[in-house]
């Protein structure tokens, strides 16, 4: 049985309900709100483990600026979109916003339950790990990572990064110089052997728009044609 913290948050109280049932035998602590308002009011109270947003809540695209304002307070934690919005442009949107993971409406009690369990679980992995590690910084030509703040700086200048270009820059920064697969960094971050393409473009061109002096002229972190990507950490 688990005691981890999640928030739901969905104006419609049916989902709410189907998402308390599929999680509930987990022993996982579920929260539930309808608005941005509560939701901020309960974070002052309560620290949560995992996020789940729908888009629409009181208006249109209400999701994607909450989970800006959690990012905010939380660079790491996990975010989940559950949405009915399935079309790419709504799905990458939501990725670049800094969700995780986006799952679409209607979905299965079983999946969700496994998606939201593998997510905790990679979450409290990385966390642990960084607590453990003895080194808490990596530095990396110009780049030094702080793994205590959880923050990423550039000749010392601050770069602001979502949970998951963080750990993409951690993976890459601990292993410099060297070609890796989609999905072996689909494996190695997201930790599912099912790589998502579409996601990794996305991240990746996310991470090279605040990293790179001209993204479209990456300079660190390139892509080697028919095989995947490098991080170059000194500049050519």
């Amino acid at each position: 049985m688990r005691n981890d913290k999640i928030l739901v948050v969905d104006d419609d109280v049916s989902i709410r309900r189907l998402i308390w049932k599929s999680l509930q035998s987990t022993g996982l602590l579920i929260y539930q709100s309808d608005s941005i308002e509560k939701t901020l009011d309960i974070m002052t109270r309560v620290k949560f483990d995992l996020f789940i947003l729908d888009i629409s809540l009181e208006y249109e695209n209400d999701g994607y600026h909450l989970a800006q304002l959690i990012r905010n307070q939380d660079p790491i934690v996990p975010i989940v979109f559950l949405s009915g919005k399935t079309s790419e442009n709504d799905i990458v949107t939501g990725l670049e916003t800094g969700a995780d993971l986006y799952l679409t409406k209607p979905f299965t009690p079983n999946v969700l339950r496994a998606q939201i369990i593998a997510t905790l679980d990679r979450s409290k992995q990385v966390q642990g790990t960084q607590q453990v590690n003895q080194v808490n910084e990596l530095i990396a030509g110009a780049f030094r990572l702080d793994l205590n703040r959880c923050q990423l700086f550039k000749h010392e200048i601050p770069i602001k990064l979502s949970s998951k270009e963080l750990k993409l820059m951690q993976f890459f920064m601990e292993n410099p110089n060297q070609v890796f697969s989609k999905e072996q960094i689909y494996n190695s971050v997201w930790g599912n052997d099912q790589v998502d393409a579409n996601t990794i473009m996305v991240f990746m061109n996310h991470l090279r728009s605040k990293i790179e002096d001209n993204p479209k002229n990456a300079r660190f972190l390139k892509t080697v044609w028919g095989i995947g990507y490098t991080f170059t950490p000194t500049e050519e």
